[in-house]
Order: C-alpha cells, then sequence, then structure tokens
C-alpha cells in the first residue's frame, strides 16, 4: 500500500470529501467553493500538459497550447517519470474509459 510523505487528517478529510463527489457538477460545485480560480485554473493545465506529454507531444507544443512555463512542464514531466504514479493511473482510467491505449499497454 502506498504511504504519502504528506499523509495528515486533514489531507484525509480533503480527499475523502473528493472522493464523495458522484458528478461533473459535484466537482464544479466543490472545487469553485474549495479553489481560487487562479489555482482551479493551474490544476486544470498541469492535468492538460501531464495528458500531452503523455501522448509525445513537444514541450514547444505543449507551452504553446496550454500557456504553461516550461519549468511547469518540466515538473509535470518529472512526476510522470519518478512521481507517485498519479498522473499515471488517472491518465490510464481515463484513456480506459474512452477506450484509449497507452505506451505501457501496447
Amino acid at each position: 500500500m502506498y504511504q504519502s510523505k504528506l499523509e495528515n487528517q486533514e489531507i484525509n478529510h480533503l480527499f475523502e470529501a473528493i472522493l464523495t463527489l458522484e458528478t461533473q457538477e459535484d466537482c464544479y460545485r466543490f472545487f469553485e467553493d474549495l479553489c481560487t480560480i487562479h489555482e482551479l485554473q493551474s490544476l486544470a493545465q498541469r492535468m492538460e500538459v501531464a495528458r500531452q506529454l503523455d501522448e509525445k507531444k513537444t514541450y514547444s507544443h505543449i507551452a504553446e497550447d496550454t500557456g504553461a512555463s516550461t519549468a511547469t512542464i518540466s515538473r509535470v514531466s518529472r512526476c510522470l517519470i519518478y512521481g507517485a504514479d498519479g498522473y499515471r493511473r488517472v491518465l490510464d482510467r481515463i484513456n480506459e474509459k474512452h477506450g484509449e491505449t497507452t505506451d505501457k499497454e501496447e
């Protein structure tokens, strides 16, 4: 079982709340209350960077398409390669839901 270095009671409560969300509307309502517009846009941008990195897009294409800095793209890339597999798990599940395959499955 994965043991996060960040784990504490407050984060556990946050994740418990997130796991209760059932619809996209629930997500919009909760995250609009929880995050500032900029925080939510930053999270969405990082997820889009991860998706495009997973699709083997170049840094320059990703920067132009998302507006993300090369530092952000590099950080997300490092997480995809050396991180806790959070992006990987989510991307694989999204791809599976949409009937797509990833390099790991090929």
